[in-house]
């Protein structure tokens, strides 16, 4: 009896994951094709869990504190130039640079305490350029800033 009921658990969780998985908004994917204001706008802000952003876009290159104190992962899209570096100790190392303005842009997932994408950072050129998912969205919708 034990059996069958764990088979009919499992299938059942199995449904409801594939029913609720099928519900979920597909996020836009980060690419240097793509407009960077077009992808903040279409983002599915406040339904994307931890799982859904991590098979959607991979893992991410790292991951930071912001500093709101929440989860941010970063991924970064465009060229960067392979660079072999030789230490005094003759060991090489293999590193990826970028120069501003070739085309590498960043994007940073902010994770909210459940788990779930509640903005997107992007930046191009540095820190202070950036946009964000939620002031993109806001404009768009006629929304009037909002002032700190």
């Amino acid at each position: 009896m034990k059996p069958v009921l764990n088979m009919l658990l499992t299938s059942t969780v199995a449904m409801v994951t594939t029913a609720m998985a099928g519900q979920l908004s597909m996020p836009p994917s980060f690419t240097v094709q793509s407009d960077p204001e077009t992808v903040l706008r279409a983002y599915p802000l406040g339904l994307i869990p931890k799982q859904a952003a991590f098979s959607h876009h991979g893992k991410a290159i790292h991951t930071v504190i912001l500093p709101n104190g929440k989860e941010g992962w970063v991924y970064e899209v465009g060229i960067k130039d392979a660079r072999t570096y030789e230490h005094p100790t003759k060991q090489k190392h293999t590193v990826y640079e970028t120069e501003p303005g070739n085309g590498v842009r960043t994007y940073t997932l902010e994770f909210d305490s459940k788990g779930v994408v509640i903005d997107v950072l992007y930046n191009e050129q540095g820190r202070q350029d950036g946009l964000t998912a939620l002031q993109v969205q806001r404009r768009f919708r006629g929304e009037a800033p909002v002032k700190h």
